[in-house]
C-alpha cells in the first residue's frame, strides 16, 4: 500500500495542448478544470473535468476541445449550477486557466491560455506554469 501512494506521488502529471489539433493530453488524470476570465456565469466559463472510470490506469487522457472525449466526465457551469456535457466550447476572445490537481493537493499545475477570435485555444506565452502544491489549510505554496 505504502510503495502504491509512494508511486502514485511520482507519477508525471503534467499536461500540454497540441494548438493544431486543439487537443489537451493529460498524464495520469486526476482532476482538471479550465477557468476563462469571464464574470459572466451563463457564459459556461467553468469546465470540471475526471475520469469516467476513476479505476482507470491510462497513462494519458486526451480532452477534445473540438468534438467529444470518451472515457471523460465533463461537466460545465452556468448560472443553473453544473451541468453535464460531452462537448467543451471555449468562447472566442478570452483568456483562460487550466489546473490539473489532485491527491489531496500534491498535485497542482496550473498553466494560463487564451482563445484568439474563433475560440482556438492558445497557450499564453506572457505567463509562466506554475506547479506546486495547495495546502489542506488553503494557503498556497508554489515551486519554481
Amino acid at each position: 500500500m505504502v510503495s502504491l501512494l509512494f508511486t502514485a506521488c511520482t507519477e508525471d502529471h503534467s499536461f500540454s495542448l497540441d494548438e493544431r489539433r486543439q487537443i489537451i493530453v493529460v498524464h495520469n488524470l486526476l482532476v482538471l478544470e479550465i477557468e476563462s476570465d469571464s464574470s459572466q456565469t451563463h457564459e459556461g466559463h467553468f469546465f470540471f473535468i475526471v475520469k469516467e472510470n476513476p479505476y482507470d490506469t491510462k497513462e494519458f487522457d486526451t480532452i477534445r476541445l473540438q468534438g467529444q472525449s470518451t472515457g471523460l466526465k465533463i461537466k460545465k457551469d452556468d448560472s443553473c449550477g453544473y451541468k453535464k456535457t460531452q462537448m467543451i466550447n471555449l468562447l472566442p476572445n478570452r483568456k483562460y486557466t487550466i489546473i490539473h490537481s489532485g491527491m489531496g493537493g500534491r498535485v497542482r499545475i496550473q498553466e494560463y491560455f487564451w482563445t484568439d477570435s474563433i475560440g482556438n485555444l492558445r497557450v499564453d506565452p506572457t505567463r509562466k506554469r506554475k506547479v506546486g502544491y495547495k495546502e489542506v489549510i488553503g494557503t498556497d505554496s508554489w515551486g519554481t
